[in-house]
């Protein structure tokens, strides 16, 4: 089986070396891919303009990188608010409006983990990230457990555990994307399949693992790299923790730009220019 991991310092090289390795194999494809990031949120700025740069030049542009971010987590409306109840009040509210968007006429990933559809005889949706918060920071405060395992599967449990009950359970906490009664096309969305936070009691932060059905690194990995690097730096913040690693699995992984375009990118980080701009 053509796999690969990849351990890189920040986003930007993750998402090369990630690229570097599926071009050497047969079909620019690899599967069960594993890409685990330090630092998140860190970028390297020449990269990201040259990636913008040949995303836009295409005779079909894609998508901008912050287009793909804002899909999984709304990174503008989160700086104006103050706490997750308020973000996701705001973003509940402006929903049916971004579902009227042809892209997102299946929904956002956003959308879903903070209004997953109930289960069960509960019709009321689940606001799965504030359970997640929730639990962390009660973690924060106990110290008993090491960390906390959210295993996605077909459905949310709808039922919270009661104050004094421990995460002994991965039920208790988990974040899924996927709905099983609702996403019944295979190569619809979500391609993002489920979220996996954990309590990291020495370093006093958050881990985040994500598990992608299929992955275009072109179209849509950096952005998700980002995006979920945001989503744990506020989960973190919002349980007055520090944002940790970020480690994001493919089912399948596809290199879908050309030798040229990947080229362009590994020169631009290669040789950056001598002064920035306005320099």
């Amino acid at each position: 089986m053509q796999t690969f991991t990849v351990d890189a310092p920040d986003i930007s090289r993750a998402w090369l070396d990630a690229c570097e390795q599926l071009v050497k194999l047969p079909g620019t494809r690899a599967f069960h891919t594993v890409v685990r990031i330090a630092q998140p949120l860190r970028e390297d700025p020449q990269l990201r303009a040259e990636l913008d740069r040949l995303r836009s030049a295409r005779t079909a542009p894609l998508y901008s990188i912050d287009t793909v971010v804002n899909t999984l987590f709304p990174v503008g409306l989160a700086k104006t608010c103050q706490s997750h109840e308020e973000l996701a009040e705001r973003y509940r509210t402006l929903y049916p409006r971004l579902r009227k968007v042809r892209r997102n006429a299946h929904g956002t990933y956003f959308g879903r983990l903070i209004a997953y559809p109930g289960a069960d005889t509960k019709t009321e949706p689940v606001d799965q990230i504030a359970r997640v918060i929730s639990r962390m920071d009660k973690l924060r405060t106990t110290a008993k457990w090491r960390a906390v395992y959210e295993a996605g599967t077909a459905h949310v449990l709808d039922c919270e555990a009661s104050a004094e009950e421990e995460p002994d359970t991965a039920e208790d906490t988990e974040a899924v994307v996927r709905a099983a009664a609702l996403d019944t096309q295979p190569r619809d969305f979500p391609c993002l399949s489920h979220c996996s936070f954990q309590f990291d009691t020495a370093a006093g932060s958050v881990h985040l693992v994500a598990y992608y059905r299929s992955h275009y690194m072109f179209d849509r990995a950096y952005g998700n790299y980002l995006a979920l690097g945001h989503l744990c730096a506020w989960v973190a913040q919002q349980a007055g923790l520090k944002p940790g690693t970020l480690t994001v699995m493919a089912g399948s992984a596809r290199l879908d730009c050309t030798k040229a375009e990947l080229s362009r990118i590994q020169n631009a980080v290669a040789h950056p220019p001598l002064f920035g701009p306005g320099e």
